[in-house]
Order: structure tokens, then sequence, then C-alpha cells
């Protein structure tokens, strides 16, 4: 009995030991280790295990696997015109369950959001102030979101998106994706006008020169690879892309550019002129209002009260509180039913009488 009791003791001991709980909320993983060393590649799910003699047989690293979300912004971003805009940029990424080795290594979420605001921050700049590539200016740079992206997804990911076939480097890929997009564009960027010049004559010269070297199959595959390239862009603009960071043992799964603001005396006079337009369209809208209640008032019977043009005007510049009070004293007499139709039409328009 003695030595039942010594070995139930032990053995319940060691079960007790080993038995451990990966948290569930909020989601973790374990990254393997066997005798304190990471085993690459393979992890434990969420929920509990028995680890024998752990943690100095069998362990695991406890790595939290929710999704990361920031934002990262590139103050003072210059376009070639020199104006400076700030510009947002949304990432979403998650910790790749088969590379949670690179992810410890890469510093975890700290490190990962540092290596990736390096990334980020240095292929905006290059390509905001680029001769060749980018916005020509602040205007252009607020239309450029998508291109914004693509340029961004190929820098920090180039490695796992879908190649562009070697022979069609001769073009940009953002140059690709503008001609093979339905429908194609018609309005372009300054940068983009030479390859669009002429119905597009410099890309057709390119796909020609493919088609004779490569065959018709040539142009076909570099079809296929540009669509599955927008299809990763749109996934990443919308939350939902699958690109891994196998270097930094990520998913990356959202890339998107936010509301972009010019900065100094650009921005304010953007903001004046926006301001302008608004008001103008304002005056334009209330006028064909005014206009509207007028032809009503000069409608013949029975359809209006086929009041003249300067008597409608009058009656509705008093319903619009237009004339002073003192000019009411002075407006021309209505009969009861002409006065309760003119009631009932200005009151149509949503105003009082």
């Amino acid at each position: 009995m003695f030595w039942m009791t010594v070995f139930f003791g032990v053995l319940g001991a060691v079960l007790l030991q080993g038995l451990r709980r990966i948290p569930a909320s909020p989601p973790h993983k374990g990254q393997v280790t066997f005798l304190g060393k990471r085993v690459p590649g393979k992890f434990y799910d969420e929920g509990w295990g028995f680890f024998l003699f752990y943690p100095y047989l069998f362990g695991f690293v406890l790595v939290r696997v929710e999704r990361i979300t920031f934002q990262l912004v590139s103050e003072k971003t210059r376009t070639p015109d020199r104006a400076e805009s700030r510009v947002p940029v949304f990432v979403t990424v998650r910790p790749e369950s088969t590379l949670l080795t690179e992810y410890v290594d890469s510093g975890q979420e700290a490190g990962v959001r540092g290596q990736l605001e390096g990334k980020i921050f240095e292929r905006i700049r290059e390509w905001a102030m680029g001769p060749e590539e980018g916005p020509a200016n602040w205007v252009e740079l607020n239309q450029a979101h998508l291109e914004a992206v693509s340029v961004l997804v190929k820098k920090i990911a180039g490695n796992s998106l879908t190649a562009i076939p070697p022979y069609a480097q001769p073009v940009p890929t953002w140059i690709w994706l503008r001609y093979f997009a339905l429908p194609r564009p018609t309005v372009f960027l300054k940068n983009e006008k030479p390859w669009a010049a002429n119905g597009w004559r410099r890309v057709r010269d390119v796909l020609a020169e493919i088609e004779r070297v490569h065959g018709l199959g040539a142009v076909r595959t570099l079809e296929i690879a540009v669509e599955a390239r927008r299809a990763e862009i749109d996934a990443l603009r919308t939350g939902a892309g699958k690109v891994i960071l196998r270097d930094l043992g990520v998913r990356l799964e959202r890339l998107n550019i936010g509301d972009i603001d010019a900065l100094g005396e650009v921005g304010r006079q953007a903001e004046q002129e926006a301001k302008e337009v608004q008001e103008r369209q304002a005056e334009i809208l209330e006028l064909q209002h005014f206009s509207e209640r007028v032809q009503a008032l000069m409608a013949a019977p029975p359809a209006g009260p086929g009041l003249t043009r300067e008597q409608a005007i009058e009656q509705v510049q008093l319903a619009l509180g237009q004339l002073k009070k003192e000019a009411r004293t002075q407006g021309f007499a209505l009969d009861p039913a002409t006065a309760e139709l003119v009631a009932r039409i200005l009151a149509g328009f949503g105003r009082r009488p």
C-alpha cells in the first residue's frame, strides 16, 4: 500500500505539473519548445494540454495571435509641386500560426509595427516625390489611393504577391492594372498620360512585342497575373487580405490609405475653394426653388392663381421674408379664393405664406 501510494502520488504530481492551459480570450497560440528550444513551424492551439515535465522537456512560448490594427501617419508628405500633405495609412495584421518563430524574433506586436512603419513611410515619400511614378501634385495625391496601396504592398510583401512575368517589366505594374481594368479608365494622372496617349500606344507596342517573342499565350498569362494582383490589392483595401509576410511572421489583412489632408497654405486654399463651391451650389438650388414658386403662381387657373410676374415675385419674397416689413402693407389685395390658392402653393414648397 505504501508503494502504491507513492506511485500514484508521483503520477498525480507529474500529471498536475504538466497540465497547462493556453488562453482562448484573447486568442493565443503556443510556440512549441523541446528541451527549452523553439521548434519552428510547430504550435499548440488554445485550450488545456499535457506537457510532460513542463517546461524542461516539452513546453511552449505563449504568443498572442489576435488581430493587430493600427494607424500610421506620414506627416508632411511632399509632392513634386512642393505641397505638403498628411497621409494616414490603416494597417491590420495577424500573427501567422506556422510562423510564430519569425513573429517572436521580430519583436511581436511592437517589433512588427515598428518595421512596417519604417517601410511604409519610406515608400510613401519615394512614391509621392517620384519623377516617373506617383502624383504630380497634391490634387493627384488625393486621387491616387489605389495606386498608393499598390506600391506600398509591393514594397512590404513583394515576394508574397502574384508575380508579374519578367517579360512584362518594361511597363510598370500600375500601368498594367490600369490598362486591363474594366471599364478602362479615361482620366489619368500626369505620369500615366504618356502610357495612355494615342489609345495606349506604348502599352500596345509592348504587348505586340511580347506576343511576337513569347506567343499569344504569354499575353494571356500576363493578363491573369495582373487580375490576380488586382484582387489581392482590393482584398487588402477591404480588410480581407491574406498576404503572408514571412520575415515578420504575420498575415497582412488590411492596408489602405485614409483621407489625405493638404497642409499649410495649400490646405487653407483648398478648404476655402471647397466652401465657395458649396455656397455656389446652395445659391443655385435656392434660385431654382424661387423660380419654381414664381412659375407656379403665374400659372393660369385652375392650375394656379394667374398672377403677373411682378405679383408672383412679390408674394414669394414675402413668403421667404426677403421684403421689408413695411412693404407688406403696400401689397396688392387678393380675393379670398386667390389668396387661399397662393397660400397652398407656397405651403407646398415647405414655406408659410
